[in-house]
């Protein structure tokens, strides 16, 4: 009996301690080729990028705020309208699309009316990219409110905007604080908006300068400087705004809706255009995608060895990323509640490490210390199931916790522990989450395009890669072709997972 004690005891640390390691890899790599000598160096170059980073953070954040939450309100408000409910539905799948292919969809339809190189393009591409988080977290936040305010508010005769100051704005504000938090670290560490929109070093993150100060500069101090300021700056917001990342409403996965007894009317015709509006101005890159995918070049793109190969190592990368990052949350789970001094401060800590930070350490680490052979397929799986830790955790924490709560004194009677538990007490309750956890960390793992650009090769290439590289030799009429075939894929693997897995647990 002590032995199988000290075995579950020691299970409970596996989990923590993996990710430990995995994070120490990088900064070990870091100090261990820093030039001490020649120290830190804080040229006007790293002045402009900071700057930039931190500008277009801000403006991209505030952006998004103001039209998802005018998007979001206009949607709970109209949700009477027949098609909104599925529209609503469809912002959660935006939230997760391989971004490539909506900035790719950008590029290519709004770069036909307005100049998109630049720090406009850059606004753009994340604007469109947050927005659906936003409005779908304001929806939902709006949804929670009680029929009994409503009812209160009717008594009391409150006219629209009566009504909206009264009720909507006080749980809209809340919200708002964690949202521009977010939304702007989410925008400061970002890579492929930046790299592909933004068009020149002038416009350029620090996330995108230590990519090219490693790939092409091969200059490891720049890029060691680089990364020393974005450490500081992301672990300084983290640690200053750190109740904020760990709101209830980071992802959103709830589908109850309350349901307007309101009536179309012209009286409301400005609501309706601003919904047109809106909703053209962030769909429209994927529609373009998909009209433009049907072209010449398709079948050719279906009978390359080229995509079928990327496909099947996005397939591998997706699935056992997918599978990893989910066993080492719910290990991370089971640690924290057992541990009641720890808190989940550690857990969102991971934030701070972006995909850029972890592949430049692991590339020095693996390819200028210790000169290994292991597979890069194998070091992608990897960093990609940590980086997206925090996801998998905000989608079980509530959940999870929950039932732990209401199991804990049962289980702990009959000697039910570990996997045992977790099939039959655990799984049946805990099914969905874990389900739609795993299927957004796959295509999020799917469709980075940093870390395969440093661990890919001619045989090891994903789509998201495959994508650039044609945009990148002019190869358009391909590259809509691969686009469309892999929104397919996106849109086939989410659905096909989550409901053949609930089909085969549910009979």
């Amino acid at each position: 009996m002590l032995l199988l004690n000290n075995l579950r005891y020691c299970y409970y640390w596996i989990s923590p301690l993996i990710v430990f390691i995995v994070l120490s890899i990088p900064l070990i790599s870091f100090f261990y080729l820093y030039d001490l000598e020649r120290g830190f160096e804080f040229s006007n170059y790293l002045t402009s990028i900071t700057f930039f980073s931190f500008y277009q953070s801000i403006l991209s954040a505030l952006l998004s705020i103001i039209i998802g939450t005018v998007f979001a309100y206009l949607l709970f408000k109209h949700n009477y309208i027949y098609g909104l409910k599925t529209l609503i539905n469809s912002l959660s799948v935006l939230f997760v699309l391989p971004s490539i292919i909506t900035i790719f969809g950008i590029l290519t339809f709004y770069g036909n009316f307005v100049q998109i190189y630049g720090l406009f393009g850059v606004l753009i591409g994340h604007v469109i990219l947050n927005i659906p988080l936003v409005a779908r977290v304001i929806f939902q936040t709006l949804n929670d409110i009680s029929l009994n305010e409503r009812m209160l508010a009717d008594q009391m005769s409150l006219n629209s905007w009566g009504s909206f100051l009264a009720i909507e704005w006080p749980v809209i504000k809340k919200n708002i604080p964690s949202l521009f938090v977010l939304i702007s670290f989410i925008c400061f560490v970002s890579f492929t908006p930046v790299l592909i929109l933004g068009g020149s070093p002038k416009y350029s993150t620090l996330e995108v300068a230590i990519y090219h100060a490693v790939m092409f500069a091969d200059n490891f101090n720049i890029a060691f400087n680089l990364l020393i300021i974005q450490i500081l700056i992301c672990g300084s917001i983290y640690f200053i705004f750190f109740k904020n990342f760990k709101s209830k409403n980071f992802i959103i996965d709830d589908q109850r809706y309350y349901r307007s007894i309101n009536a179309i009317s012209y009286k409301y015709i400005i609501d309706y255009l601003l919904l047109i509006i809106i909703s053209v101005f962030i769909f429209s890159p994927i529609a373009f995608i998909l009209i433009k995918g049907i072209n010449i070049k398709l079948p050719e793109v279906l009978n390359s060895l080229y995509f079928w190969s990327s496909l099947g190592t996005t397939f591998v990368i997706g699935i056992l990323s997918g599978a990893l990052s989910i066993v080492l949350t719910y290990g991370n789970l089971v640690f924290l509640n057992k541990n009641k001094n720890s808190t989940e401060f550690w857990f969102y800590s991971l934030i701070i490490f972006s995909p850029g930070i972890l592949a430049v350490g692991y590339y020095i680490f693996f390819n200028q210390i210790i000169n290994s052979a292991i597979s890069n397929i194998f070091i992608i799986i990897i960093i990609n199931s940590i980086i997206t830790l925090p996801f998998s955790y905000s989608y079980l924490s509530p959940s999870f916790f929950r039932i732990s709560r209401e199991h804990h004194d049962i289980s702990e009677s009959i000697n039910i522990y570990g996997l045992k538990r977790l099939f039959f007490i655990d799984w049946p309750r805990l099914k969905e989450p874990i389900i739609t956890a795993f299927c957004v960390s796959s295509i999020l793992s799917a469709s980075d395009l940093i870390i395969i650009s440093f661990f890919g090769t001619n045989d090891l290439s994903t789509v998201t890669q495959t994508i650039y590289r044609l945009m990148g030799s002019y190869r358009m009429d391909e590259a809509y072709a691969v686009s469309f075939l892999f929104l397919i894929y996106c849109f086939m693997y989410f659905m096909l997972s989550y409901n053949l897995v609930f089909r085969k647990w549910n009979t």
